[in-house]
């Protein structure tokens, strides 16, 4: 189909395809980075100390694609959250026009249509390759592509680190073995998605010894962006190629008592890094090294990147880059912001913010925001006065949020729910989802935190006690009723999790997340019954069994059947007294009785 000059030639005629010196296609690269703030991207600030040498920048290779193209200093995303930020990009549409308002709980509406079923009606191969659980297929992203390659791996079932994802060496490898597979003259479009900046961070060396973890996890990603585009320069591809460099959101970092993200929707979740870079066999006119001004979005990459293929458009909020490649800045325009997340889970309103073609953002919340952000980045004034209701009424009727949405929640599995809440997501809602909305978001960031970062910080025992003592303050809140069974499991308190489950679900029939994860937690548990019964016929056929009777105490713990598993655990410690794992387990089980001297006195033993 694509081999040789003229047919080439023939092919980008009928497609109306931009062909490149040598009559192809530009190929177009997408990467995007997980949970990236704008302010950690490119050379860091120049030191006033005399002498002083130059902190070296995580994004080297991000610098390089910068001085050669087009960077867009004030770009933000639509909404602080993977899976509706990426079906934005995807879309050119905002949140509450394509329908995937949060992770887990929605997909992109069917009849909306995405960049790559343009780009493979263009004749393009086209692949995406993501990793992270929140962006798998079932969401609605994988439409158009040929190979949409979610193969991260399954978040394990207990613990407060568990991990739906994969690094993005392998995710950039996976890649590279497809490329590697396209004939050299079928134009590519090309997603790259690398979650490594997202928490928890665990950047390998050598870039955890080089910077914080932040930045080491961030550096990790631009040296893996670095390993695809070495790897599109190899393969004679990266000099006719469109490349275009963005994150799908920021984080919080403390700012506004935020540490993570998804919850507010201020900048420091917001802004978002954006570069257009493209190869010199297809030079679009850019005028490399430029710094763009103005109000750049996520959304205008699908019109861009299709302007830039010269590809047919399709409709969408978003508007072409093309004419500030030239370094033009960004034309103003009204932005709608949002985030839903404290609704769904918190009990609060949701937060819906609008960016005025004057540069000020407004929050329509029930105790309203507003910001110059141009002398105010940081957005710690709020300018909101009682006078500015009128002007702020005008402002937030002008859009539409849909709120609440039409579309049904999508059912999700107990593996999936886990998947998600590995990664800091709550995936269940309760009755009344929508109702909620006399609480300020404001009042509750506090328990956002500390369940998705100061209760890593506790033990499973007191992590569970602040949770009572959270619940005794704000009620029965799906965020806060999902952790306390987690916690639960945690402590190997399986009865109580189930019963604590058991009751939610009597609360809240309506909702299929928490019946499937009842049914997951009883399948465990029936699970454990039969290997503590398989455990038994081997002592009882060899009593001199080396593990047995070990391995028989930490299954009943898990099952808490607490006393016949104290019995097993001392009698291997009386054989083996330098077993400190099984010690831990026997003061933790004795802990869950309320025996905490005795525990005291079997940890010194």
């Amino acid at each position: 189909m694509w081999g040789g000059v003229r047919a080439s030639l023939a092919m980008c005629g009928l497609l109306g395809v931009a062909c490149a010196e040598d009559g192809r296609p530009p190929d177009v690269i997408l990467v995007t980075w997980d949970t990236v703030r704008a302010d950690h991207v490119g050379p860091p600030p120049v030191s006033a100390g005399d002498g002083e040498a130059a902190a070296p920048s995580a994004t080297p290779r991000w610098d390089a694609m910068a001085r050669d193209g087009v960077s867009f200093r004030e770009a933000r995303t639509t909404a602080p959250i993977t899976l509706p930020a990426h079906a934005s990009l995807l879309t050119g549409l905002f949140p509450s026009q394509h329908g995937a308002r949060d992770n887990g709980l929605f997909q992109l509406s069917a009849d909306v249509p995405t960049l790559a079923e343009r780009f493979r009606a263009g004749g393009y191969a086209t692949a995406a390759f993501v990793s992270a659980a929140v962006l798998g297929r079932q969401y609605g992203l994988a439409r158009g592509f040929d190979v949409y390659d979610d193969a991260v791996a399954e978040a394990p079932p207990t613990g407060q680190q568990r991990i739906g994802s994969r690094r993005g060496d392998e995710t950039v490898h996976a890649a590279i073995r497809w490329l590697e597979q396209v004939p050299d003259q079928r134009p590519i479009f090309l997603w790259v998605h690398l979650f490594d900046p997202h928490r928890m961070w665990r950047a390998p060396e050598p870039w955890a010894s080089r910077f914080d973890p932040y930045r080491a996890e961030i550096a990790f990603a631009d040296a893996q962006t670095g390993r695809l585009l070495d790897a599109l320069e190899a393969a004679g591809r990266l000099p006719r190629a469109v490349v275009a460099l963005t994150a799908d959101h920021g984080e919080g970092l403390g700012e506004h008592g935020e540490g993570t993200h998804a919850y507010f929707a201020y900048d420091s979740t917001l802004r978002i890094p954006l570069l257009l870079w493209s190869g010199h066999a297809v030079d679009r006119g850019l005028r490399r090294g430029s710094v763009v001004g103005g109000p750049a979005s996520l959304i205008d990459l699908a019109p861009t990147l299709l302007e830039l293929a010269q590809l047919e458009a399709f409709a969408c909020s978003g508007r072409s880059l093309r004419p500030s490649l030239g370094g033009a800045p960004v034309s103003p325009r009204a932005h709608p912001l949002e985030s839903v997340a404290p609704a769904l889970h918190y009990g609060t309103a949701p937060i819906f913010g609008l960016l005025t073609e004057t540069g000020e953002i407004w929050f329509d919340l029930p105790r309203r925001e507003r910001y110059d952000v141009a002398r105010d980045p940081q957005q710690q004034r709020n300018l909101y006065r009682g006078a500015d209701a009128r002007v702020a009424d005008a402002l937030f009727a002008a859009w539409d949020w849909r709120w609440p949405p039409t579309q049904a929640l999508l059912a999700v599995d107990a593996s999936e729910r886990r998947q998600l809440e590995a990664l800091g997501y709550s995936a269940d809602v309760a009755t009344g989802l929508y109702a909620a909305g006399e609480v300020d978001p404001k009042d509750r960031v506090a328990l956002f935190d500390f369940l998705n970062l100061g209760a890593q910080y506790l033990t499973p025992e007191a992590a569970l006690r602040r949770a009572e003592a959270l619940r005794a303050k704000f009620g029965s809140l799906p965020a806060l009723e999902r952790f306390r069974v987690d916690s639960l499991g945690a402590l190997g308190r399986t009865r109580d999790a189930i019963a604590l489950l058991e009751r939610i679900v009597d609360a809240h029939p309506e909702a299929p997340d928490l019946r499937d994860e009842l049914a997951w937690r009883r399948a465990r548990r029936d699970e454990e019954r039969a290997l503590a019964a398989a455990i038994r016929e081997t002592l009882a056929s060899q009593p001199e069994h080396p593990s047995a009777e070990r391995d028989l105490g930490l299954t009943l713990h898990r099952l808490q059947e607490l006393e016949e598993a104290e019995v097993l655990y001392r009698r291997v410690l009386a054989r083996y007294p330098e077993d400190d794992a099984l010690r831990a387990n026997l003061a933790r089980l004795l802990m869950t009785r309320g025996q905490h001297g005795v525990a005291l006195e079997t940890l010194a033993e």
